[in-house]
C-alpha cells in the first residue's frame, strides 16, 4: 500500500481530493454557522412571550409544525429566502481557500520538476555543476531528481576525464614530435651528420608515435562500442608457452627470469588481443620490477573462471596509486616510475581488453614483495 501511495498520480489525486474536501467542508461549516447565527438573532428579536412559546415548541420537537411556520412568517424569518450576502461571502471564501489548497498542492509537485528543468537548461548552456533540488523521502519525484543528479554527475565526470585525456594526449604527442622536429631541423641544417645512428633515432621516435596513436585508437574503439574480437578456442597454458619464448631473451638483459606455473585451462579469446595483454603486463614487470630478478606466471582454474596471474619481485605498487593504475595516461609519481618511458595507456588497454572478454583484472602487492596482476576469464563453454 505504501509503494502504491508513492506513485505521483495517486498522490496528486489525493491532494486534489483533499482540496475539494476542504472547500466543501468550509461551505457546509459556513452555511451551518450562518443558519445558527440567523436563528439566534431571530430568537433574540422575538417578544418574550413568543420567544418562550418558540423554545417550548422546539423542545418538544415540533419545529416544523404550522405554529412555528406562522411565527417565522409573522416576525420576518423566511426559511426559503434567497441567498444572503453572508452566504455568498461564505461560498466565495470557500472557493478561495480551495484554490489556495489546490495551488500549494500543484506547487508541491511542480517544484521538483521546475528544478529539473532549470538545471537541465543550465547544463545545456555548459554549466555542468548545476543540480536539481534534492528531495527527502521516497516516490517518483524523488527518484527523478536523484537520477537526474546522477546523470549530471556522470556528465561532469566524463567532461573532466575528456579534458584530462586531451591534455595528456597533447603532452604525450608533443614530446616525440618535438624530438622529431629538432632532429630533422638539425639534419637539414647540417648541425648533426646524416648517420645511420640518427636515422635509427628518428625511426624510434616515429615508432613511438605509431604505438601511441594505435593505443589511443584502441581505447577510442572500446569507448565507442566498436571494439571487435575474433574468438578462438585455446588452451591458455599452451598459448602462454608459445608467446613467452619471444621474451625469454629480453629479460636476461634486465637480470630477470620468467617462471611458469601452469595447468591446462581452456578459454575462448582473441589470440592477438590476449597476446597484447601479456605483452603489456610483462613489459611493465620487466621495466618497473627489474631489480626483483623474477617474473612468475601462473595459470589455474577457479570454479567457472580461468585465472592468469603475473607477479614480480620488484618494489610493488604504491598503495595510494594502486586504484588509478588502470586509468588512461596514469604512470605514477614514485621513484620507480620516474624516468621510465611509456604513454600510460598500456594498463588501460589491458583493462579494456579483459573487460571485453567478460573478465576482470585486479592488482595487488604480495607479502614476499612485488606486485601481482590477476586476470579472471570465463572458461570456454564448448570446443
Amino acid at each position: 500500500m505504501g509503494r502504491f501511495v508513492e506513485k505521483i498520480w495517486v498522490r496528486f489525486g489525493l491532494y486534489v481530493t483533499l482540496s475539494v474536501f476542504i472547500t466543501l467542508s468550509v461551505v457546509v461549516t459556513f452555511a451551518m454557522w450562518s443558519d445558527t447565527r440567523d436563528k439566534k438573532i431571530f430568537m433574540g428579536n422575538l417578544p418574550p412571550a413568543v420567544q418562550a412559546e418558540m423554545l417550548n415548541l422546539i423542545q418538544i420537537n415540533k419545529e416544523h409544525n404550522q405554529k412555528i411556520d406562522a411565527i417565522n412568517q409573522k416576525y420576518g424569518l423566511d426559511t426559503h429566502e434567497d441567498i444572503s450576502a453572508m452566504t455568498i461571502f461564505g461560498i466565495g471564501l470557500s472557493i478561495f481557500l480551495g484554490l489556495i489548497a489546490a495551488f500549494f498542492s500543484a506547487r508541491i509537485f511542480a517544484r521538483p520538476l521546475t528544478s529539473v528543468i532549470e538545471a537541465a537548461l543550465k547544463i545545456s548552456k555548459g554549466d555542468l555543476s548545476a543540480r536539481a533540488i534534492a528531495l527527502k523521502g521516497h516516490g517518483e519525484l524523488t527518484t527523478l531528481t536523484e537520477n537526474f543528479n546522477d546523470m549530471a554527475d556522470s556528465l561532469e565526470r566524463l567532461e573532466r576525464e575528456r579534458r584530462e585525456t586531451v591534455a595528456a594526449m597533447s603532452h604525450e604527442l608533443r614530446t616525440p614530435l618535438t624530438i622529431l622536429q629538432g632532429l630533422l631541423h638539425a639534419l637539414c641544417d647540417g648541425v648533426i651528420p646524416q648517420t645511420q645512428q640518427e636515422y635509427v633515432r628518428l625511426l624510434h621516435q616515429t615508432e613511438h608515435l605509431v604505438r601511441l596513436v594505435d593505443d589511443m585508437h584502441t581505447l577510442s574503439l572500446v569507448e565507442a562500442g566498436r571494439f571487435s574480437l575474433n574468438y578462438s578456442y585455446i588452451e591458455l597454458s599452451s598459448f602462454i608457452q608459445e608467446v613467452i619464448p619471444f621474451y625469454l631473451q629480453k629479460p636476461k638483459s634486465f637480470g630477470v627470469d620468467i617462471q611458469l606455473d601452469t595447468e591446462p585451462v581452456f578459454v575462448n579469446c582473441d589470440k592477438d588481443r590476449l597476446r597484447q595483454v601479456l605483452t603489456n603486463i610483462i613489459h611493465n614487470a620487466m621495466h618497473y620490477a627489474a631489480t626483483g630478478g623474477l617474473i612468475k606466471i601462473r595459470v589455474a582454474q577457479e570454479n567457472t573462471h580461468a585465472i592468469l596471474e603475473i607477479s614480480d619481485r620488484g618494489p610493488g605498487i604504491d598503495m595510494t596509486e594502486i586504484k588509478f593504475i588502470f586509468n588512461s595516461f596514469f604512470r605514477g609519481n614514485t621513484d620507480v616510475t620516474k624516468g621510465k618511458s611509456g604513454s600510460g595507456l598500456g594498463l588501460a588497454i589491458v583493462n579494456s581488453i579483459v573487460r571485453q572478454h567478460g573478465g576482470t583484472i585486479t592488482a595487488h602487492n604480495i607479502p614476499e614483495g612485488g606486485a601481482c596482476f590477476r586476470i579472471r576469464l570465463p572458461l570456454a563453454t564448448n570446443n
